[in-house]
């Protein structure tokens, strides 16, 4: 069977948390393969508590900061399989030290190693200015653009360290003792992402460039440029705000998205999602007393999406309805307009289609792509998830409240 894959936007930890127990769920029943959990966080703490939460680093933005990756001590070396082309940034942190080691393999063009001393308040600066080189070596073509590049950093029983890159010892540095061993943590630069192959979890952590204002596009471009790897596999990608997520139906939605090829991406029935919610009203499964869901002109925004006091009312009629589901008036509406992706699914085939340009990947993926290929886009009403919020309907949403009733409802859904 082909591979499942959920692709997350990882933001805020609050409202991942639920998230988090409905898909260690899914990965429990088999039901998906892989998580890879993208971090698009915009403040520290968040970044923070997804690195905590989710499984090792497997591939780092070329701007973004180090990331640990495991340790080194004596007769305990650190093996990496690493694919980049330049710039391997290699920080050796001694165990109670205030100062850490830089290791630059492949540096300037790929033609030069170096090694630094710096302040452990260095890490999370990328300028090496005024740092001046405790060794320096020409290594032309070091690192293999071609394959995955074997590195070993390991130490002797004297506390001597040394570098080996694809079976060269790059250097030996008598000069330091690390006999009490050391954290290992790395990155890219310089125009070079970083993806670590030895990863084998089946949660995954990518760390995209920062700063960015629409950043989701280097996801699809990372899958895109490895159309061969993921050709075989299923992608479901949603929101990290999704609160509920019918696990029983998971399966029968992905099996949908397997067997119809046509559509270029499915979506599921989506809670407090504009055009769902219209076709919802449409079929009877949302009475006209807890308010009007029009047709969102051309499938984006609406009343719904700007409206908190929409957004609650639906929340709380759905929090209350015995199914759990707010069917449509058929098992899949097809659809050629746009629609907020909050859970969506593609084929890995469909990857050749899907380096998206940086900008608006739901505009890309639900009008611009669909239009181009003449396929249309569906919704797939047996699979309900319910999505907690849009950036408009957050000033006045009732959070708190919503959050604890959701979570009272997944303790109790996992439960049964």
């Amino acid at each position: 069977m082909a591979p499942v894959i959920l692709v997350t936007f990882a933001g805020r930890q609050k409202r991942m948390e639920i998230l988090t127990r409905y898909i260690h769920s899914a990965l429990d029943a088999g039901i998906i393969d892989e998580w890879h959990v993208w971090d698009f966080t915009r403040s520290q703490q968040d970044h923070e508590w997804v690195t905590r939460e989710f499984g090792p680093v497997r591939y780092m933005g070329s701007a973004a900061p180090y990331q640990s990756n495991g340790s080194v001590a004596p007769n305990q070396a650190l093996r990496l399989s690493a694919t980049i082309t330049n710039d391997l940034h290699i920080a050796i942190v001694p165990n109670g030290s205030e100062d850490y080691f830089e290791l630059v393999v492949g540096g300037w063009s790929n033609s030069h190693s170096v090694l630094r001393k710096l302040p452990l308040s260095q890490l999370k600066s990328f300028d090496r200015n005024d740092v001046p080189a405790l060794w320096s070596r020409p290594t032309p073509g070091i690192l293999s653009p071609g394959t995955a590049n074997q590195i070993v950093l390991s130490i002797d029983a004297a506390g001597v360290p040394s570098l080996h890159v694809n079976n060269v010892a790059i250097g030996r540095w008598s000069e330091l003792d690390l006999s009490s061993g050391a954290s290992v943590m790395v990155r890219g630069g310089w125009g070079a992402d970083l993806e670590l192959g030895n990863v084998r979890s089946r949660i995954q952590r990518f760390v995209g460039n920062p700063n960015e204002q629409m950043p989701y596009w280097q996801a699809y471009d990372y899958y895109a440029k490895r159309l061969k790897t993921f050709s075989d596999s299923i992608f479901l990608k949603c929101d990290d705000d999704i609160v509920y997520m019918d696990l029983e139906k998971l399966s029968d939605f992905i099996e949908f998205r397997r067997t119809n090829p046509k559509y270029i991406v499915v979506s599921a029935n989506v809670v407090n999602n504009g055009v769902c919610a219209h076709w919802q009203q449409v079929a009877g499964s949302i009475p006209e007393g807890v308010g009007h869901f029009e047709r969102p002109p051309g499938g984006f925004g609406g009343s719904l999406w700007q409206s908190a006091q929409r957004a609650n009312e639906l929340h709380d009629y759905f929090l209350q309805t015995n199914s759990k589901h707010l069917p449509l008036p058929s098992r899949v509406i097809e659809w050629t307009e746009r629609q907020s992706i909050n859970f969506i699914a593609w084929l890995g085939k469909d990857l050749v289609h899907m380096a998206l340009p940086k900008g608006d990947d739901e505009r890309a993926l639900t009008v611009d792509l669909p239009m181009l290929l003449e396929r249309p886009t569906a919704i797939y009403s047996d699979f309900t998830v319910s999505h907690l919020s849009f950036g408009p309907q957050e000033q006045g949403l009732a959070l708190d409240r919503l959050i604890d009733a959701y979570d009272e409802l997944m303790r109790s859904a996992l439960a049964a």
